[in-house]
Parts: C-alpha cells; structure tokens; sequence
C-alpha cells in the first residue's frame, strides 16, 4: 500500500495535477483508476480548478475541426513531465490492481 500511495503521490508531483484526466486521458485514467477514490478526487481538482479557469487564466489555442475556440490552462503540464506523472500514477494503479487480484486468488 504504501508503494502504490508513494507511486502516486511521486506521479501527481512530478506530473502535476494534470496528469489525472478522465476526458484528455481516458486510456491511462482506466489504470489510474484502479488507484482508487483518490484518482477521482484528483481529477474532481484536475476539472474544478485548472480546467474551469480558477486557478490560472485560460489562454486560448488555434482553432481546431472539433473546437472553433480551444483554450487551455496556463498551468497544464507539459512534455515529459507530465508523461512521467501520467506513467506513475497509471503503474500506481496497476500495482494496486496486482494487490487487489493476490488478495482474491489467496482468500
């Protein structure tokens, strides 16, 4: 437990709050999850904050075929930072999983 606590809160500090995201990430966020209520709680951070603009104001992007008008935080983590953080807290969840399944096959 304390290697999947330790993983993750390494991951969100390297990574930023910003590398648990449920709609940017949904194919990482299937392994963060497995983490538990504290990967929900912080993409709830992740959306609440950075993506609604409280935290730092919202800079807009070129406009794309699906957004005419994109913005993005100016605190949204970028290049290998944030894929570190993304990486460790997904492995965070792959070994809460391993955990989960060794507890099921011994009881």
């Amino acid at each position: 437990m304390t290697g999947v606590l330790f993983l993750f809160v390494g991951g969100v500090a390297v990574g930023g709050v910003d590398c648990v995201d449920r709609v940017e990430d949904k194919l990482w966020f299937v392994g963060q999850a497995c983490c538990g209520p504290i990967a929900f709680g912080v993409d709830a951070v992740n959306t609440s904050m950075l993506k609604s603009g409280s935290a730092a104001p919202l800079i807009p992007l070129p406009p794309s075929v699906l957004d005419p008008n994109p913005r993005a935080s100016a605190f949204k983590g970028l290049a290998h930072a944030n894929e570190f953080g993304t990486f460790f807290v997904f492995l965070a969840g792959l070994m809460n999983l391993c955990v989960i399944l060794d507890a099921l096959v011994r009881a």
